[in-house]
């Protein structure tokens, strides 16, 4: 858990994506995609398992890396709500969600 409590909500929210983004890459595999999804899905995972850590450890920029978080989340649920996949749906929803809690820890 973060040392900061005011992370709280944003870790659960981050890993929640991360591990929603994984799962998304997975059941794209195979699947033709006109844009960045899947790919969006795996720099997304990565810069919330980051973001995770950061809070965690309440590094200094923790607030700098949520905020960069927040972006690519953003951009990832734009992509990904763009298909109609159940699986890109729920991802699309998850990014959403860990985009806010991330403004909310930047702002």
């Amino acid at each position: 858990m973060a040392s900061n409590p005011s992370y709280s909500k944003c870790v659960e929210a981050c890993q929640e994506c991360a591990t929603t983004c994984l799962a998304n890459v997975v059941a794209m595999l195979g699947k033709e995609s006109k844009n960045a999804c899947p790919r969006c899905c795996l720099e997304c995972a990565a810069i919330c398992t980051l973001c995770v850590h950061a809070m965690t450890i309440d590094a200094k920029f923790a607030s700098d890396y949520c905020r960069l978080c927040a972006e690519v989340c953003q951009w990832c649920a734009e992509e990904c709500a763009a298909h109609d996949h159940d699986h890109c749906q729920k991802c699309a929803e998850a990014c959403r969600r860990c985009a806010e809690a991330g403004q909310s820890v930047a702002a």
